[in-house]
């Protein structure tokens, strides 16, 4: 792999989205520099909606680790954490019979109120109103920064991020299996 094919890759790993690179030569090194670490790139749009690639882990490659107990060399996700992710994939993924990424946007407080039981009380008014909302909240900002969730656009939606674009034919398979599972806003 080249310095510049190397460089390629590097930057579109720490950017997490980029740009569609302009010719095809670029495009092409980008490729070949994934493959030959085992990755993909996953085509999403970006930020502001222009298409943009994902380096994703390639087809049937485990990361070194997953699923195995290696004395606390990586970090699990906090229960809140993957209870938000469970509320924004069910709210975001309304028809499962299309790929989970994009999904459409859903209402933060509805996210929220998936996961808050509805007979939660705050202590006393003004920061404590937010109390049982507080974990949820931080875990929000977990998912967006991680990329399962797209940056706050600060109009009070959830969208799924990039990093749901990539997720494996085999795992989205499962997800739609378990989907009725997810934590949802009942009706009522």
């Amino acid at each position: 792999m080249s310095d510049d094919a190397a460089y390629l890759l590097a930057r579109a790993r720490a950017l997490r989205v980029v740009p569609v690179p302009d010719g095809a030569d670029v495009l092409r090194r980008l490729g070949r520099a994934a493959e030959a670490v085992e990755r993909r790139l996953v085509a999403v749009a970006a930020g502001d909606g222009a298409a943009g690639l994902l380096v994703a882990w390639g087809h049937d490659v485990e990361p070194a680790g997953a699923g195995q107990e290696w004395g606390g060399t990586h970090r699990e996700a906090s229960p809140s954490v993957l209870l938000m992710l469970g509320a924004c994939l069910r709210a975001c993924w309304t028809d499962v019979d299309q790929a989970p990424f994009p999904g459409e946007a859903a209402a933060e407080e509805d996210v929220l109120a998936a996961v808050v039981p509805p007979d939660a009380v705050t202590v006393r008014e003004g920061i404590a109103q937010y109390a049982p909302t507080a974990p949820y909240r931080k875990a929000l900002r977990v998912l967006r920064a991680c990329g399962y969730l797209a940056a706050d656009a600060g109009d009070g939606m959830v969208r799924l991020g990039p990093v749901v674009a990539a997720w494996p034919e085999r795992d989205v398979d499962e997800l739609r299996r378990g989907y009725p599972l997810l934590p949802h806003r009942g009706e009522g």
